[in-house]
């Protein structure tokens, strides 16, 4: 299986972990009762579930992409991104590999890529912190959990990503081919 996985136009190059799969495709079974990251990937140290969003996907047509994008930075500045996506996904996909006893005893982390450009890194900032609350870092009264959750939990574009995790570069696949699918599954 390989570990070059793509998520739209994003491209991940995961050769250097010890597994990378595409969950959101391979956990499709629990598509009834709950939501699934991106992709879970092994490493040697620790254990990542990566979620991508790029409202900017260039296949997306013209007259939407704005509109998805404007659609976007409001759900990141009201916060609903991280309270109705961003968080039920990490505690579902946690659940789930806990209960299918698929889980391995390792730290683990949260790793959200938001392809939006180079927005301030306050944004940045704002975003991991509103993804802590959202993803139950933390337990009751703010402390850390007495079972194993994650460790940590980090937000990126693409410029920060590539600049932070070197060992697993992102980059934009640009063919020109448009996929309807894309931009339809925003107009719900």
């Amino acid at each position: 299986m390989s570990k070059v996985l793509k998520e739209g136009q994003l491209v991940f190059d995961f050769t250097a972990a010890l597994s990378a799969e595409h969950f959101d495709e391979e956990a499709g079974k629990m598509a009834h009762c709950m939501k699934a990251v991106d992709f879970v990937v092994e490493w040697p140290d620790d254990f990542w579930f990566v979620e991508v969003k790029d409202p900017s996907n260039s296949k997306i047509p013209r007259e939407f992409r704005d509109q998805r994008l404007e659609a976007f930075m409001v759900k990141i500045n009201n916060e609903t991104l991280f309270s109705n996506e961003l968080g039920p996904k990490i505690k579902d996909s946690f659940l789930y590999l806990h209960l299918c006893k698929k889980l391995p005893s390792k730290p683990m982390k949260y790793i959200v890529l938001l392809a939006i450009g180079n927005p301030d890194p306050g944004l940045l900032l704002a975003s991991m912190d509103a993804l802590k609350l959202s993803s139950c870092l933390l337990g009751p009264d703010r402390s850390a959990w007495e079972n194993n959750y994650l460790e940590d939990v980090l937000v990126f574009n693409e410029l920060t990503w590539n600049e932070s995790l070197k060992q697993c570069p992102v980059r934009r696949d640009n063919n020109p081919y448009i996929e309807t699918e894309v931009f339809l599954e925003g107009r719900e």
